[in-house]
């Protein structure tokens, strides 16, 4: 039930949690924000048509006419919000430097940031997401020291199934921080970075084996723990690895895996809104936001499932 009593934006606040970034999450650096006005609409498709015409003409005929097609889809916005309240009682008795509408505002911010990261992370490792994806069984995984594990083989083959898919060259990888570890002491890794200079496996030289621009690695954690209950702590990223082109700036006719639909009605992204309670003595801080994750070119991308297990 939304609640009694008047409000505003507060751009000065809105500034705050747009700049605010916790440095574990990596979802905006996987999918760029596409911003919409409306909370749904549609988008256009154009059709993979990669067809080899026949495009010559004999004399005094005429030419072959073609055309192409091109179908809609779709995006519903979810609205995320939440929101804190400081007293008056609070402001009074804080010291110096602590600025409660700040930290207030860095906290709600950074809780629908884990929202994010973990929506991302569920919509990205989805087989049912991609047309493209394959399952590494014990004998192939990442994890074991064996000849059957090729991870720079299951990569570059990957890489190479979308641009045949007419998905792109692939630019970026995602995979778990556990499945960075696992590369970490991969012997087949180990073999081909041996007589480098430092031979340390990083993302910046895992991004060069792959022949991709970056190599993002997910270490956010979450809670799975209900309040007063003991904390258990659980990564979000699991064991899996996605290849794929993600358009660094994705626009009109331009293919990318996905994008971040965000509404940018209100000027940002990420909304600030404050009002009086008097009932409390206090002032509501909300933090509030609209996106949804969309899959764009399913064949942009390549999923490899549990390949860490």
């Amino acid at each position: 039930m939304p609640l009694k009593g008047s409000f505003k934006i507060d751009r000065a606040l809105s500034t705050l949690s747009q700049r605010y970034a916790n440095a574990e999450y990596i979802a905006g650096q996987i999918m760029k924000d596409v911003l919409v006005q409306r909370e749904s609409d549609k988008y256009y498709i154009y059709n993979n048509d990669r067809r080899l015409e026949e495009t010559v003409r004999a004399n005094g005929t005429l030419s072959k006419q073609v055309g192409f097609d091109m179908s809609t889809s779709s995006y519903v916005l979810q609205e995320h919000a939440l929101k804190g309240i400081v007293t008056d009682r609070d402001r009074q008795n804080v010291d110096e430097p602590i600025n409660l509408d700040a930290d207030l505002v860095e906290y709600l911010t950074d809780k629908i940031m884990l929202r994010m990261e973990d929506d991302v992370a569920k919509f990205m490792f989805t087989t049912t997401t991609w047309g493209n994806n394959a399952t590494l069984v014990s004998e192939t995984s990442w994890k074991y020291h064996t000849t059957t594990s090729a991870p720079i083989q299951n990569v570059l083959s990957a890489t190479s199934y979308i641009l045949s898919q007419g998905g792109g060259k692939a630019n970026k990888a995602i995979m778990s921080i556990a499945v960075r570890d696992a590369l970490k002491e991969n012997i087949n890794v180990h073999e081909r970075i041996k007589y480098t200079q430092k031979s340390i496996v990083t993302e910046e030289l895992l991004a060069s084996l792959f022949d991709l621009d970056q190599v993002l690695v997910g270490s956010a954690v979450y809670n799975s723990a209900d309040e007063g209950i003991a904390d258990s702590f659980s990564g979000l990223w699991g064991n899996h690895c996605l290849v794929g082109w993600f358009d660094p700036s994705p626009r009109l006719k331009t293919k990318t895996a996905a994008a971040m639909m965000r509404q940018s009605g209100r000027g940002l992204p990420m909304t600030v809104k404050r009002w009086r309670e008097e009932g409390v003595e206090g002032d509501v801080i909300e933090v509030q936001t609209f996106y949804k994750p969309v899959a764009i070119s399913t064949v942009s991308a390549y999923f490899l499932h549990s390949v860490a297990l």
